[in-house]
């Protein structure tokens, strides 16, 4: 795929410890859902950052403790230059407090928890795909070419030559449509927007949750679908979350 530079997502990572760089830089990677989808910058520190182009970025990992600016100081910097981007305070040595949030960090995790790192960096790569990434999916119906808001569809079910996709028409209305396309290929498009398997015949938004046991889910629509035992244990660890 050729990429200019608005279709990269733009990434800092701001530290001045080489192995947190490379720890977190790593995981970020891990998300990557094409090759060449990131454009990754490293900074030793925030001084250096912001003689970068800062608003750039879509994403700033930032330490909080360095021998220049604080974090604090930078990520109000960044705050000034970008009001969209995604800002995460990755600190071993320091704690959030009140101002902090006047940054508006999507994110604290610390750095010698590293399972809870890479959890909090993965999910913050998937929302920086749900924010850059189209809101509408590409369908086809026959010849004709039809685009569904993303966060309209409740779930899609494998059907003959294709996919049933299920979605609101109106705020009460559910409408049906099937599309040539198949489910494995749609899942590469929007699982960045919650959505997961709960059965190889079923790909379900998990917005849409309203409860879910180890056979069966329910959406808030009072749809019923079941789960595979094959992959209850992901359709879990994925979509607990979106129960309330």
């Amino acid at each position: 795929m050729n990429y200019t530079g608005d279709e990269l997502l733009w990434i800092a990572i701001c530290d001045d410890e080489r192995q947190s760089i490379r720890d977190i830089r790593s995981i970020l990677l891990e998300g990557e859902l094409e090759p060449g989808d990131f454009k990754i910058s490293t900074f030793a520190s925030g001084e250096d950052l912001l003689k970068a182009s800062v608003s750039r970025y879509n994403l700033v990992i930032l330490d909080m403790v360095f021998p220049g600016k604080s974090g604090r100081e930078i990520a109000r910097e960044y705050r000034k230059k970008n009001k969209d981007g995604l800002l995460v305070f990755c600190t071993g040595k320091s704690s959030p407090i009140m101002d902090d949030f006047k940054s508006m960090p999507y994110r604290f995790t610390r750095k010698e928890q590293i399972w809870q790192l890479r959890n909090d960096l993965l999910e913050t790569v998937e929302e920086m795909y749900r924010r850059k990434n189209k809101k509408h999916l590409q369908l086809t119906q026959g010849k004709t070419t039809t685009f569904i808001e993303i966060e309209k569809i409740l779930y899609m079910e494998i059907a003959k030559n294709g996919s049933a996709v299920y979605y609101y028409d109106r705020p009460d209305k559910v409408c049906q449509i099937k599309v040539k396309e198949r489910l494995k290929d749609l899942y590469k498009q929007v699982s960045v927007f919650g959505f997961e398997f709960s059965h190889n015949s079923y790909l379900v938004n998990c917005h849409y949750l309203k409860r879910f046991d180890s056979h069966e889910l329910q959406l808030i629509d009072g749809t019923r679908l079941s789960i595979s035992r094959a992959r209850e244990k992901s359709f879990r660890k994925r979509c607990v979350k979106y129960i309330n």
